[in-house]
């Protein structure tokens, strides 16, 4: 047995047995003793305790437009071809950019949105500028970013320069991330698997093959995780549409969030109103589905100007001669914009300009109603609401917590006062022991007894 004489128990950190001697204590460096002195060696932890304490650390998910998208998950929005996709995803992304309400749902603040465009090209400036002009007076959001790149997403390189990079702009806060669309994307797949070492068994990637949609879903978790955004990945819809998104059934099953847009054969109202589309909320994995609801997209100036109007009319040939037939078109100098103001579908199949939240005031100051889904059984269980409780049980509850604080202090001060007796008993100990160290015998004696 080794005895370091210098050590000394601490008053407030020492562990007790049920006779009041101590069991083992920590000093001011937070190393554990036993009673006679001896370092305890510290546990190292296994990797399933590891994980679990990391897990226990973890903040819970913080949303970036409530009820809907929350941060580090990955979600689709789909739809037929010519439903207002990506004016949609220009909406969403703008709204979080704008830091104003979607549709009612509140966004985080002074986030970032990212719009990586596949699809159309210089198109979306343009589309973006009608946005602008509709719902922002005509200025650019400034945490609006739009780009169009061809880039592979199964390149590792390319999934760094990406967290990189955003990161880097928003300062570690995150935001939305939008790919539009999953088709145009993989056209710039090289046959290169995460590694970016070895080669997948297939020349192109197939949005039917599971374990190639599973592998792009990992990569968009991977860039939510790292970049503490939400991503969003707009995909067209599969020919039968009670199957829902295009290709492997992996897609809905492995991400967090699906939308649908489809077209509405409801009359619209206005002249400017091009036409309206229904959004549903088909998986929400981590809040309630929120009730079906039309949408409208209207016609908006795209922003071109007098000057590349006459640019490009000076590169096309003359006009047909008079009285020759053909086609009768004018210069578009319009674009669609996604109004995000809703109206209520009734189980009538009727419209209700009311909206969908009553007591909640979206960007244009219009009301909106919501209901919990009939077949969510999560939220039901969740909006319970307790009776109050009467001034009798308050009462009670009052006296109760004050018995309990006494008997907490009763009990603290005969703790602290049979800590001190025990720590004088303790030092006693070791000073005889100490004074007995050059007479063995006696030692030895005095140890059998004590």
């Amino acid at each position: 047995m080794v005895i370091d004489w210098d050590t000394k128990p601490s008053n407030t950190e020492a562990t007790l047995d049920e006779n009041g001697d101590v069991i083992e204590w920590t000093d001011e460096n937070c190393i554990r003793y036993d009673a006679f002195g001896n370092a305890i060696p510290t546990k190292i932890l296994c990797a399933i305790e590891q994980e679990e304490i990391k897990l226990q650390s973890e903040k819970r998910l913080r949303p970036i437009i409530e009820h809907l998208f929350n941060r580090k998950q990955v979600g689709f929005l789909y739809g037929e071809s010519n439903t207002g996709k990506s004016f949609a995803a220009l909406s969403l992304l703008n709204r979080v950019a704008q830091g104003r309400p979607w549709s009612g749902l509140r966004v985080a603040k002074e986030c970032h949105a990212f719009y990586f465009d596949g699809e159309t090209g210089v198109e979306v400036k343009d589309r973006n500028t009608a946005w602008s002009k509709k719902f922002n007076g005509g200025i650019k959001n400034k945490r609006m970013h739009i780009l169009s790149p061809q880039i592979n997403l199964f390149d590792v390189g390319v999934q760094n320069i990406i967290i990189s990079d955003i990161n880097s702009i928003t300062n570690n806060k995150g935001g939305i991330i939008c790919f539009d669309t999953l088709s145009s994307f993989l056209a710039y797949y090289s046959k290169q698997c995460i590694d970016g070492k070895t080669t997948l068994d297939m020349d192109n990637p197939d949005e039917n093959d599971a374990i190639a949609m599973r592998k792009l879903v990992s990569i968009l978790k991977r860039i939510a995780v790292e970049t503490n955004s939400f991503v969003l990945m707009v995909h067209h819809g599969g020919k039968d549409a009670a199957k829902g998104m295009k290709g492997a059934i992996t897609l809905k099953n492995d991400c967090d969030t699906v939308i649908k847009l489809a077209a509405s054969d409801r009359q619209t109202g206005g002249n400017n109103i091009a036409f309206s589309v229904s959004l549903t909320v088909e998986k929400n994995r981590s809040a309630a589905k929120l009730p079906v609801m039309e949408f409208n997209l209207c016609s908006e100036d795209n922003g071109i100007t007098q000057q590349e109007l006459h640019e490009i009319d000076n590169e096309l040939c003359d006009y047909p001669d008079e009285g020759e037939t053909g086609y009768e078109a004018k210069n578009s100098t319009k674009t669609l914009v996604f109004i995000d103001k809703p109206n209520k579908i009734n189980n009538d199949e009727k419209t209700n300009k009311e909206g969908a939240f009553p007591d909640r005031k979206q960007a244009g100051d219009e009301s909106l109603e919501a209901k919990p889904s009939q077949i969510n059984k999560y939220a039901q269980a969740h909006t319970h609401h307790h009776p109050p409780t009467t001034q009798q049980q308050q009462q009670e509850t009052i006296e109760t917590n004050r018995s309990n604080g006494e008997t907490r202090v009763v009990a603290s001060g005969f703790t602290g006062e049979a800590r001190v007796k025990n720590n004088d008993s303790y030092i006693m100990h070791m000073n005889t022991l100490k004074k007995l160290k050059d007479a063995p015998l006696q030692k030895e004696l005095y140890e059998k007894i004590y």
